[in-house]
């Protein structure tokens, strides 16, 4: 079998998602004023052409501009029907399928979704209460989040998964209302059907990367050939969703795995996690290990803040 985390490139930044909205809606006033104008020309030559009189023509001009109006009331729908057009014209989860991509299997099961956010959660309790050695030896987190799963971001990365294209999309092309999203992508492949989908590998292959790593990153965090590993254990990142795809490519079984995480980690100038005392730090309506017992709600890592109220934290 072999397995491709994908690299991402550094030049894959975000210039904020407003901009990407501001150009669509320019885009779209271009788009009317073009369509009235062409409404207007062939609705005159037509006219123009006709043998008929001038009431005649007067009422096929204003038919054929109700014509192109309604097309172009059809076309204006689009973006009501997939809302994240606002955000770009090639929004990941508006894209229609594609065509060459013959899916064999698509999809996360449940037990995997719970595996995926244990699996990092492991992983980022293991950095917050500096269990970590590598990198020579990870300091402990004040604001390492505990993740969740997001079914919005798995339904954006499951769209990903199905174009079979083993690249990221762009950060407006996976963005949502409530945060930028960030993105690992990985890859396997074999010569045989595969029993089942390498979660656990995959974020092991991501963090990994710990090795390429210099902890004198963490803050101004800079981006590098371990972007995978600080993603996973970015303090701020604490919803995860996750897409799936299985596909024959050139006599390969290859199976495409996506995770979206927000709010994004991987930003340039920014901190990676807050270096202090564990849990010292968390935000509120958060707790922390046995602390939120007292909430009634039970969290099975020590270096973790575990949101309390998700519909009243701030996203």
């Amino acid at each position: 079998m072999t397995s491709l985390p994908y690299t991402v490139d550094q030049n894959d930044l975000h210039p904020g998602g407003g901009i990407y909205e501001y150009y669509f809606e320019r885009i779209q006033k271009k788009c009317i004023k073009l369509l009235l104008y062409i409404a207007s020309e062939f609705a005159d030559r037509s006219c123009a052409k006709s043998p008929f009189n001038v009431q005649s023509r007067f009422k096929m001009k204003y038919r054929v501009q109700a014509i192109i109006a309604v097309l172009f009331v059809s076309f204006a729908s689009c973006s009501a029907v997939c809302k994240y057009l606002k955000f770009s014209p090639i929004h990941t989860y508006c894209k229609p399928p594609n065509p060459q991509c013959r899916l064999l299997d698509t999809g996360v099961e449940e037990e995997d979704k719970d595996l995926i956010v244990r699996v990092h959660n492991e992983y980022r309790d293991k950095v917050a209460t500096g269990r970590e050695t590598a990198a020579g030896g990870m300091p402990t987190a004040a604001n390492m989040m505990e993740m969740v799963w997001d079914d919005e971001l798995a339904a954006i990365a499951q769209k990903h998964a199905e174009t079979c294209k083993f690249h990221h999309d762009c950060y407006a092309c996976r963005q949502v209302d409530r945060f930028i999203v960030g993105q690992n992508i990985y890859m396997s492949m074999s010569y045989n059907y595969p029993e089942k989908s390498n979660w656990r590998q995959m974020i092991k292959a991501f963090y990994d990367e710990i090795e390429q790593f210099d902890k004198k990153f963490i803050k101004p965090f800079v981006f590098g050939s371990y972007g995978h590993f600080t993603q996973v254990v970015w303090a701020k990142s604490w919803r995860v969703g996750c897409g799936r795809s299985l596909y024959k490519a050139k006599g390969w079984f290859t199976s495409f795995l996506v995770c979206n995480y927000g709010p994004a980690g991987n930003m340039m100038g920014d901190e990676m996690y807050k270096a202090g005392r564990t849990c010292s730090a968390c935000p509120s309506n958060t707790c922390c290990g046995s602390s939120c017992g007292r909430y009634g709600i039970n969290s099975d890592y020590e270096g973790l803040c575990k949101v309390i109220d998700e519909d009243a934290f701030k996203k």
